[in-house]
């Protein structure tokens, strides 16, 4: 049985802002960095595990963690290890220039330090399929490396493209040389003039596969653009977010109780709410962990969260990144 440790035993000065953010959350997952592994491309590797030596939370093929970090930021990252292997938690963390800060922070971490982390979320699972086609571009390669491990354990067929610009710039390249020698395991360089075709790989995908797409926006809406007759065996994620937000300002009309909040252009919904003590549970405030998906029905939103499909999208909008294109969107609040 996994021990969930209560967040309030770590307490000390330097970790004051880590702890009031962690006390509205029950119970965290407690691991310990058991290594760090350099990779190519500004890549870490981070290894955690349970600091007694207990068994990890099982986890799902794609699924992700929540990082707890003690400037009280929280980021989202895909498991990339074997499921199967419940010792340790997998995670790789490419350190972006001009982010936001968590990767930054994530790789001034050290190995033995304590790393409080989610129960794993599953919002990128492996469908019921005779064969899978996974695209991955540059970082987005890592929740796929907790697929292959299930697909090859329970002999289903599979076929990778990894994209980037270089040879260099391929993420987690020391994961990734467990299958570089499998024939459905294939590189698109931009530079050598291998740049993936889309609409080439989609076009011979038969009835009964499934396709996922992880990576950068211009990817996924190649994807999306060249897979509309894939329906819902068309299964992608994005990483990072649109944050650019210059919409015009609009009306959050609330249903159940009737009233009207203004949302002025620069302000995000779930900024605005909160200005007006409407309660909205909400966590990593990216459009990943989806904590504060809500229904919507009048109303035209601009979705930017990085994990819902269409289908849900055509219901539910993410307050912290989603806007709206019309006047007035009405929320089930």
């Amino acid at each position: 049985m996994q021990k969930l440790l209560l967040v309030e035993k770590f307490s000390s000065a330097t970790q004051l802002s880590w702890f009031r953010l962690m006390r509205s959350k029950i119970h965290s997952v407690t691991t310990q960095i058991k290594s760090i592994t350099e990779d190519l491309n500004n890549v870490k590797i981070f290894t955690l595990s349970d600091p007694e030596g207990w068994p990890l939370p099982r986890f799902n093929p794609g699924a992700h963690l929540d990082v707890y970090l003690q400037s009280g930021l929280i980021r989202q990252y895909s498991l990339c290890g074997d499921p199967k292997n419940v010792s340790q938690y997998k995670i790789a963390v490419q350190k972006e220039k001009n982010g936001r800060g968590g990767s930054n922070e994530i790789h001034s971490l050290k190995e033995g330090m304590i790393l409080p982390v989610s129960l794993p979320r599953d919002h990128f699972p492996l469908a019921k399929a005779s064969r899978h086609i996974f695209i991955a571009g540059g970082i987005g390669i890592t929740p796929f490396l907790s697929m292959l491990p299930q697909l090859i354990r329970e002999k289903v067929d599979w076929e990778l493209h990894v994209c980037a610009k270089s040879e260099t710039e391929i993420a987690c390249q020391s994961l990734l040389k467990l299958y570089e020698k499998n024939i459905n395991f294939s590189k698109h360089l931009s530079n050598d003039g291998t740049r993936l075709s889309m609409n080439s790989v989609i076009s011979k995908i038969r009835c009964d596969e499934h396709l996922y797409c992880c990576g950068p926006t211009s990817m996924i809406n190649d994807a999306v653009k060249n897979g509309i007759s894939l329906g819902d065996r068309l299964h992608f994620e994005r990483f990072g977010f649109d944050d650019d937000l210059n919409d015009a300002d609009y009306q959050v009309i609330l249903r159940k109780s009737g009233r009207i909040v203004q949302v002025p252009k620069g302000q995000t919904m779930l900024g605005a709410l909160r200005i007006a003590d409407i309660k909205v549970s909400a966590s990593c405030e990216g459009g990943i962990c989806l904590e504060c998906k809500t229904r919507f029905f009048e109303g035209s939103p601009i979705h930017r969260d990085l994990v819902m499909q269409p289908n849900e999208r055509s219901k539910f909008l993410t307050p912290c990144v989603s806007s709206c294109s019309s006047e007035s969107i009405e929320l089930d609040l």
